[in-house]
């Protein structure tokens, strides 16, 4: 897909989008860092009647904090692994990929895992959020370590799939899951089964902004999709490009789109 500039975006179709689904590392937030300007925008975009919804590769237990003090209407965790919301009452609930039972079957098959991944590439440690993960294990490939070869990161996605597992890489994270969930697949089903919203409507209504290789499935279902500049580092590691791409990187280019939907609402 070639993508176009986020200013070729028609009118008639941005008028149409009511909520924002929104990666977290390096598409709302810049170098690991929330900055003033993207906070600012969310609130904006929640004044304006916009829903917003994270959807992240970052761990379950950080939900909490994403839902009180950045004040979203939804996160989704771990590439679709659970998702959280705020009842009426301000109560919790979520979602997860399967019962109690069987997430912790598959963490100890993922611990065990993690044992091999260590004999194979010693210097690719467990991230540091893994211990607050229910779905998936993580491994650092560029947080706190200079960023891997293109080539050893192929080998480590190989080594994933050859123990069976499901792999998904991000900016910074190779992903390994016993079963294949994804951000489509739980965004899909929290529109749906929390707010009303069948798949048809969602693809009209709802534009997504990511960066990187866990966004693709996104990338893929959305019409409405949308790149930050950044994403362009990554284009040669999934097929499902975004449709519009920002001038700006990281939260830069989320407060740009964010600008960029409000426009019209100010004119």
């Amino acid at each position: 897909m070639n993508m176009q500039a986020l200013h070729t975006w028609p009118a008639a179709e941005r008028s149409q989008v009511r909520g924002v689904l929104t990666d977290i590392d390096d598409t709302l937030s810049t170098h690991g860092k929330l900055t003033v300007a993207s906070l600012d925008a969310l609130d904006r975009a929640r004044t304006a009647g916009l829903r917003r919804i994270a959807v992240t590769g970052r761990p379950t237990y950080w939900t909490l904090p994403l839902l009180k003090l950045c004040d979203f209407d939804a996160v989704i965790a771990e590439n679709g692994a659970s998702a959280f919301w705020l009842d009426g009452q301000g109560r919790q609930q979520a979602l997860y990929y399967a019962d109690a039972a069987t997430r912790q079957q598959h963490r100890q098959q993922l611990e065990a895992f993690s044992h091999v991944m260590r004999r194979h590439f010693p210097a690719i440690l467990p991230a540091a959020d893994a211990p607050q993960r229910i779905g998936d294990l993580a491994f650092d490939i560029a947080e706190n370590i200079p960023a891997i070869p293109m080539t050893q990161l192929n080998e480590v996605v190989a080594l994933i799939h050859e123990h069976g597992l499901y792999a998904t890489t991000s900016s910074i994270h190779a992903h390994a899951s016993v079963l294949p969930f994804s951000k489509q697949s739980m965004s899909q089903r929290l529109l749906h089964e929390v707010y009303g919203v069948d798949d048809a409507e969602a693809r009209r209504t709802h534009v997504f902004i990511g960066d990187s290789a866990n966004d693709a499935s996104m990338f893929a279902h959305y019409p409405l999709s949308v790149g930050v500049a950044n994403v362009r580092k990554f284009l040669d590691r999934f097929e499902a490009h975004p449709r519009y791409v920002c001038n700006a990187e990281y939260g830069a280019g989320f407060v740009e789109l964010i600008d960029f939907l409000l426009k019209d609402k100010d004119e």
